[in-house]
Order: C-alpha cells, then sequence, then structure tokens
C-alpha cells in the first residue's frame, strides 16, 4: 500500500456523495464507489522547498514561492517553502490530490498519514494580526528501518480556499440551544474532519507479533467497577463483593460483532457459520446459536410462505434521469416518421395549439409585425387538370374588386403550345400558361417510367394529343386523381424556380376560394424568414397534413429549405408514383426536413362551401380564410358576387349576414326552424338518438348536453335526433326541423371582437 501518481484529473462522478450514501442503503459494503466526504478546487499546498520532487505534483525545479495573503505568515522562518494550486478529494479510500498546471496528481493511501492537525498560519501588520486555518499533514513515503529516524517523510500543508460566509454565525437548530450563534466552520476545519474520519475507515493493519509484543508489555483488558483479578490465572476474575458475577469477557455471550462477522458472513452475505476446531456440529464460535440463526428474512412473504424478493425502490431522480436516457435513445435510433415521435410531436403541437389559440383573436386587429403586400410577396399556385379546366375561368371571375393578386402560377396534368384556352387562360388582359407539373415529375422519375400511373399519364396524353375530348375526360374521370398526387412537389419546384424571391407561396385548387382580406393580416403576423407550413389539419398522429383544398401556406423559408438539396427529393418524387393524395406527400417531405404543420391557425382553414361551413365553438371569432368545394363554374361565380365588396376580414359568424340572414342567437324567437337543417352532413363525432319522438324531445337531448350540442335536427321520418357539436348556416331541408344552442351561441359570441 504506497503512493499512486495519476496523470488524468479526477472527476466528481467518481465518487458518491456523501449526502447520498447517508441517505441510502448500499447494495454491497464490499464493492461501488468511493464515498467523497470533501471536496475543494483551487486550494494551496505547500512543501518545504528541499523536498521537492518526492512528490509527483511538485517537480524538482519547482520555484513557485507561496502567494499572499498566507505568505505574511512565513516571515522569519529559515526554511524556504513552495507551492501549487490543486484540487482535493477526500474520499473514503484515500485522499487523491491533483494540480491542474503540473498535470499530475497522487493517491495517498490514509496509513501513510502519520500526522494531520489543524495548523494556524499567524502573520502581523499594522493593522493588526492575521490567522489563515490550514491542514498539516506528515506523509511517510517508505516503511524506514529500525529506527524512527529512517522513515522518509514528507510535509504538506493544505490552505483550502475560504468560503464568502466562513467568517459568519448560525445559529443552532438544537432545541436546547436554539437562538445561540455558533461560528460557522473554516474550510480548514471541514478538510481535517473529513480525513480524520475518513482515517477512522481506513486503520493500520495488524501486523505480525503484534499480539505477542502487547502481552510481554503487559496489556490486558481493563474493566470498570470493583472486580479483582486472580492471582496466577490470567484473565480470571473473582466475583464481586456484592456476590454477583464477574464481567463478561468480549466474545463471551455468542455476540456476532465488527470484529468476528467475517467468521460468520462471507462478503456476498451469506452464512457460513463457525468452523472453528473443537466445536460440535450446530455450534457457533461461542455456544450453539438460537433457534432461526442464519435465516435471511426477505421484506415480505407470499401466501405459501415462501421468501418474496423485495421490491427494488426508484428514486424520483433516477426515475427522471432513466427518462431522460430512453427519450435520448429514441430521438437517436427511432427515424423521423416513427409512430412514437409523430404521436409525440402530434400531441405536442395540438398542446401548442391550445395554449396558443385565443377565443377573441384580438392580435390579428393589432399593428402588422411583417407587413405583406399580396401582390408583390405571395405567389398563388392554382392547381387544376384536364378534366376540370372549365372552373379556371371562374375561378379568375370570381376574384373580388379588391382583388391584390398577381402573380398566379397555373399547374396542371397536361400542357398545350397555344396561347389560348385551354394551354393558358386570360388574367388582367394576359394569357398565363398552363404548366404540366406531372410532366415535370417524370423528369425525376426516368428509372420508373414502366409505372401503371405513368401509363395512365400517357394515355391521357395521347387522347388530349388526338383531340379526342370525350376520352380525355373519360381518363380525367377515372384516374385524374391520382396524377393529382404527382402535381405538388412539381409544381412548387417550378414555382421557387420562377419566383424565388417570393416570401410567401399559397397552394389551392380550382374550387378553392381564398378570402384575401383575411389572408393578409395572419400573413402579416407570421415571419417568412421562419418555416412556416400551414393549412387545415387533417389526418391522425402517423399522417398529419394539410388539407390542399382547404388552401395551404408555406413561407418562404420553408419552401427554400425543401428544394436547397434537389437530390434529396428524388425519394419523394418516387413516393408520389404510389401516394394517394399530393397534400399528405407534401407533408411527409416538409416531415423530413423538421417542419411540422403548425395547427395554431388551422381552425381559420375550411374544407366546405359557406353555407355548409361548420362553426365550432373555437371558430365563431375567427377569421374565415377559405371555401372548398366549388364544384360548378357557377357556384364559383355566385361566391365571387358574395364576397366582391368584402374588404375587411370575415368572421365565421359573419356568414348569417353575409348571405342575408340573422344569426337565431339574435332573434327573438329562433328555437325551432321548421324545415331547414343547422346540423348538415353528419360524421362520426355527430351524436344520433333514434326514436326521439318530437323536435322538442330534440331539443332537450341537446339541452342536456349544453357543452357538447352546439346545434341540434330532428326527422320527421326516420324520427332520429342528431346533436353535432357546430353548426351551419344551412338550407332548406323538407321534413327536418332544427335549432341552434342559442345560450351557448350567445355566450361565444360575447368574445368575439369588430374589426
Amino acid at each position: 500500500m504506497s503512493l499512486q501518481t495519476v496523470r488524468s484529473p479526477f472527476a466528481l462522478s467518481d465518487y458518491t456523495p456523501l449526502s447520498d450514501h447517508q441517505e441510502q442503503t448500499p447494495n454491497s459494503f464490499y464493492e461501488g464507489k468511493p464515498v467523497l466526504y470533501y471536496y475543494a478546487t483551487g486550494a494551496k499546498a505547500w512543501i518545504p522547498k528541499s523536498q521537492r520532487g518526492k512528490l509527483p505534483f511538485f517537480p524538482a525545479d519547482l520555484s513557485s514561492e507561496p502567494t499572499s495573503p498566507e505568505n505574511s505568515a512565513l516571515n522569519g522562518q529559515t526554511e524556504e517553502n513552495v507551492e501549487q494550486k490543486v484540487d482535493l478529494f477526500v474520499n473514503s479510500r484515500n485522499l487523491s490530490i491533483f494540480c491542474p498546471s503540473a498535470e499530475r496528481g497522487v493517491s495517498i493511501p490514509y496509513q501513510q498519514i502519520s500526522i494531520h492537525a489543524i495548523k494556524a498560519l499567524r502573520a502581523s501588520s499594522e493593522s493588526g494580526d492575521q490567522t489563515f486555518p490550514s491542514v498539516y499533514l506528515q506523509l511517510e513515503l517508505a516503511e524506514g528501518g529500525a529506527g524512527d529516524d529512517e522513515f522518509e517523510t514528507v510535509e504538506l500543508t493544505l490552505i483550502p480556499r475560504p468560503e464568502p460566509s466562513t467568517t459568519a454565525t448560525s445559529t443552532s437548530t438544537d432545541p436546547e440551544t436554539a437562538g445561540t450563534a455558533t461560528p460557522s466552520k473554516s474550510e480548514a476545519a471541514k478538510l481535517f474532519e473529513a480525513i480524520s474520519d475518513c482515517s477512522n475507515l481506513n486503520p493500520d493493519p495488524v501486523q505480525d507479533g503484534d499480539d505477542e509484543e502487547d502481552d510481554k508489555d503487559g496489556a490486558q483488558i481493563i474493566f470498570e467497577g470493583d472486580y479483582e483479578p486472580v492471582e496466577g490465572f490470567s484473565g480470571v476474575f473473582a466475583g464481586a463483593r456484592d456476590g454477583g458475577l464477574p464481567p463478561a469477557m468480549p466474545g463471551s455471550g455468542g455476540w456476532i460483532t465488527a470484529e468476528n462477522v467475517h467468521e460468520y458472513f462471507d462478503e456476498e452475505g451469506n452464512w457460513i457459520g463457525g468452523d472453528a476446531e473443537g466445536e460440535e456440529e450446530g455450534e457457533g464460535v461461542s455456544g450453539e446459536l438460537g433457534e432461526g440463526a442464519g435465516t435471511v428474512h426477505a421484506r415480505e412473504e407470499n401466501e405459501q410462505g415462501t421468501r418474496a424478493r423485495p421490491r427494488p425502490r426508484l428514486r424520483p431522480r433516477s426515475l427522471l434521469c432513466l427518462g431522460l436516457a430512453i427519450c435520448m435513445f429514441w430521438w437517436l435510433v427511432l427515424p423521423y416518421d416513427n409512430t412514437v415521435w409523430l404521436a409525440v410531436r402530434w400531441n405536442i403541437k395540438r398542446l401548442e395549439a391550445a395554449m396558443t389559440s385565443r377565443p377573441s383573436e384580438q392580435w390579428i386587429y393589432g399593428q402588422p409585425t411583417y407587413p405583406v403586400d399580396l401582390g408583390q410577396d405571395v405567389l398563388v399556385i392554382l392547381k387544376t387538370g384536364y378534366g376540370t379546366k372549365d372552373r379556371v375561368p371562374a375561378w379568375f371571375d370570381s376574384l373580388s374588386a379588391v382583388n391584390e393578386f398577381r402573380d398566379i402560377l397555373l399547374i396542371a396534368d397536361y400542357e398545350g403550345d397555344r396561347g389560348h384556352y385551354p394551354d393558358a387562360f386570360q388574367h388582367h388582359g394576359e394569357w398565363l400558361k398552363v404548366h404540366d407539373g406531372v410532366g415535370r415529375a417524370l423528369r425525376h422519375l426516368r428509372a420508373h417510367l414502366s409505372h401503371p400511373r405513368v401509363g395512365k399519364y400517357n394515355d391521357l396524353r395521347e387522347a388530349i394529343d388526338k383531340g379526342d375530348e370525350r376520352l380525355a375526360l373519360r381518363y380525367c374521370k377515372s384516374f385524374g386523381w391520382e396524377l393529382d398526387a404527382m402535381k405538388f412537389i412539381s409544381g412548387l419546384e417550378l414555382a421557387y424556380k420562377t419566383y424565388p424571391g417570393k416570401q410567401w407561396y399559397l397552394l389551392v385548387d380550382d374550387d378553392t376560394f381564398v378570402i384575401q382580406p383575411s389572408l393578409k393580416p395572419l400573413l402579416e403576423h407570421l415571419d417568412p424568414t421562419r418555416p412556416h407550413y400551414l393549412g387545415n389539419a387533417v389526418g391522425d398522429f402517423r399522417a398529419r397534413f394539410a388539407h390542399g383544398g382547404s388552401a395551404v401556406i408555406l413561407s418562404h423559408a420553408a419552401v427554400s429549405a425543401l428544394f436547397k438539396t434537389p437530390k434529396a427529393l428524388s425519394s419523394v418524387y418516387v413516393d408520389s408514383l404510389d401516394e394517394t393524395w399530393g397534400d399528405r406527400l407534401l407533408a411527409k417531405a416538409l416531415l423530413r426536413l423538421g417542419i411540422y404543420l403548425d395547427e395554431t391557425y388551422s381552425h381559420f382553414f375550411n374544407g366546405e362551401p359557406p353555407l355548409l361551413s361548420k362553426i365550432r365553438a373555437d371558430r365563431l371569432c375567427s377569421p374565415l380564410l377559405s371555401f372548398h368545394k366549388l364544384a360548378s363554374p357557377a357556384a364559383m361565380r355566385k361566391l365571387g358576387d358574395q364576397f366582391r365588396n368584402i374588404s375587411k376580414p370575415v368572421m365565421w359568424n359573419d356568414l348569417w349576414e353575409i348571405y342575408g340572414y340573422t344569426p337565431p342567437w339574435r332573434q327573438t324567437d329562433a328555437t325551432f326552424h321548421e324545415d331547414w337543417d343547422h346540423v348538415g352532413a353528419v360524421d362520426e363525432s355527430t351524436l344520433t338518438i333514434p326514436n326521439i319522438k318530437s323536435p322538442k324531445a330534440c331539443k332537450k337531448d341537446c339541452d342536456r348536453r349544453s357543452r357538447a350540442c352546439l346545434a341540434w335536427s330532428w326527422d320527421s321520418e326516420t324520427k332520429s335526433c342528431h346533436i353535432s357539436h357546430w353548426m351551419i348556416v344551412g338550407g332548406e331541408a323538407p321534413g327536418h326541423v332544427s335549432g341552434v344552442n342559442i345560450p351557448r351561441a350567445r355566450y361565444l359570441e360575447t368574445n368575439c371582437i369588430r374589426y
């Protein structure tokens, strides 16, 4: 057992803090990390200059003199000292010291610390006497010879850096001494106590012959009390004067103590019993053990009486660390589209949306943070097809008198050379060419030209080139939706190459109407230099995407990130050959870049026509941005006429007045609306109650579910009552009686703020 030189710094993670050690029961007393009793950095270490080279971190040529203020205590001493800055680790196994400047350290067994004491370094000055506490150590570097003079020793002085509270006092928490002020311990005192405690844990080993020398010196066991030894018999005592027995000898009572525990248990805690010669079977070191001796009792036993293993307890900090480790492992190992991560992201985004959205949407009326010119800063990407090309002129005709859209890019599944319909469409007196998005996608799919979807596209092109309108339209009706999935990525790529300076890119279908006065304040609220992906959120957490028919908004940062590395898009184009929906394909491509659908503004977007738009509680006072499913050119033109002169943002609850109706909750008697339907198409979230005899009974069912019911509709033919958490303006529905949850609608409207 000797000093060990180390060349790498000690780390706190190598030890178990004393506070943690005292709060738990160790799994083994023979293994585990050493316990750290004291730790300090930047401490000063002094040794006499003549002893340089005896410790690894004091090289023989070291000339650094002790520094102030402690060096003033050395004035007048004949022997010079040298100094090093060290880090101290007083642990249960050894005293570890490391010097960062020397890049060396030492582990000192406590058996080699022959003397340790608190040493007061006193210095006198004109301002008064000063005392600097330190710890003095005398280290034995060799075992020596026959006399003490032959031992090689080193005198080491350690001066920990004083804490700011070293001279402060603390109030005792002991009830008996409560209220009294006691001086706090100095760092030197803490260091000394730690070394003392650890030295007690590491006593000097017993050398052979020590016991015999003790006997020769007359060493004996001394008992307190009035007992006299029997002359001539070592260790035999006479009885007590009051007739009592002499004191019991240590170990004579059969106790298992720290000195003889190894004779009964091995290092694993298993019972081995006493094996001393001359003992009868079943006897221990000092007599027969009682019933049950050596049995290890478990914490719990099951009903059959067999021992059950104790349940390990996990501390909260351990559980937290374990959870973080598992999450980090998942993050590194699981792919971006793994179900676990998709579920986590989806719930986090929904929580963010719930925390961010405000019923009154007050921010929409504030001063714009990022001013937007819809004509200069926004590009509209209008998707159409050969089968729906008749909608495009109606789409242009529906643009309102306050239309600001200027740059529009037409993407379809065909392309022609003529400068007129159907190869081009007129807007603001100019002809806009139709670009073949499917053909552009095939430029990236030269190795997949045998795919069935490519064959369908070739059949359509052949029919168009031959002028066979009927066959071409039949093809579009049969598989036009498959080709539509191939337009999204190629259309966006063409848009970015043609208009790379746009701040926003707006994707719409030829049956989608966008309310520009509602779009502008939304864009002015968002920073285009950050990746934004906005739209009407549909799908579950495994495939969450913005519904293309409701309009999709992408910021410049999102689009530029998508096409920054064209090679990375090759797999996306391949996926478009089998993808059902192009809007979902776009979401997958953005997901690979870490760009997720922002659902904070999903309730602005709408996938229904105006009179069938589902007005939910979270939408009533929010801006309405889009309409969809305007399948006929007449429906699109009619909608354009309805919104032509609107120049301010449209709220969902404005639909009644725009179409000439008074909202039911503002009417004096609008409980029952006959031959009308305020529910519309039912889905899985609609509650349908059969066998309801009257509309009054249906209304009562809505009232019972007031927080979940916003509208109800009773079918006189089927006697069914439909309850929904939305309401629509609705239209004529013979045989239906319908109504709105008037008290709840009135309450919701109180949060609305007029623009």
